[in-house]
């Protein structure tokens, strides 16, 4: 189904509504008990309610707002496309000063990426990473094109596609599917941020940061956790 204005609206007020991030006031550190696996399940509820059309109320924005002047603590890093269609506040139904955002086209991390992931990591106390693909990706679909066809993207897009084609070129290869690629973009970039040292590779071995990949579907608005 796809979301109408009146389903957009209330997702984007659901955003900015939902309760303030646990053990904020005066503290840069992640709640206590907060571990990956529930920063995890935390998300993967929250998108339950997107599905669902299970939005809370619009209250205490000011109050909110407050409380985040001075400190954040972000349970969540997102690292997902730039497309206007998937905004990740909204698809997990998480307010203000709960999720770390990066979104680039085509969700794969450069050196600036993953300097925003350590800085949530290291400074922020950020749990759990998520690459965030999408059905209908328009950066894999121009990458998927390109190396079809054997010709380069544009001066610009040709960076996109130096990052995108190494982890996708199998599946054009082999004529897999768009969504396919899709996958293999988010698996390839999920591989990526966990062979990244120092930050990553150490707080991924430690246990103390979860890093996943999941597609987000745009006609139902469920995420899809991928292996």
């Amino acid at each position: 189904m796809e979301l109408n204005r009146a389903a957009f609206l209330a997702g984007s007020l659901a955003a900015l509504s939902v309760a303030i991030p646990r053990g904020i006031r005066g503290s840069e550190s992640v709640p206590e008990g907060l571990d990956p696996d529930k920063a995890l399940a935390e998300l993967m509820a929250g998108n339950k309610r997107f599905v669902e059309n299970d939005f809370p109320p619009l209250t205490k924005l000011d109050e909110k707002r407050e409380l985040l002047v001075d400190s954040q603590a972000p349970f969540a890093a997102i690292l997902g496309c730039a497309d206007s269609r998937v905004i990740p506040n909204i698809v997990f139904v998480q307010g203000i000063g709960d999720l770390f955002v990066v979104r680039v086209a085509g969700n794969y991390p450069d050196g600036l990426v993953v300097a925003s992931l350590e800085y949530a990591v290291e400074h922020l106390g950020t749990r759990l990473i998520m690459v965030l693909g999408h059905q209908n990706c328009g950066a894999v679909k121009a990458v998927y094109s390109a190396i079809q066809t054997r010709t380069d993207l544009p001066r610009h897009l040709s960076t996109i596609e130096r990052l995108i084609e190494p982890g996708i070129e199998n599946v054009v290869r082999a004529r897999g599917s768009m969504m396919d690629a899709i996958e293999a973009n988010v698996r390839a970039a999920d591989a990526s941020l966990k062979a990244t040292p120092p930050i990553l590779t150490k707080a991924l071995s430690s246990g103390h940061v979860k890093i996943v990949g999941a597609v987000y579907e745009l006609g139902t608005g469920k995420v899809n956790l991928i292996d």
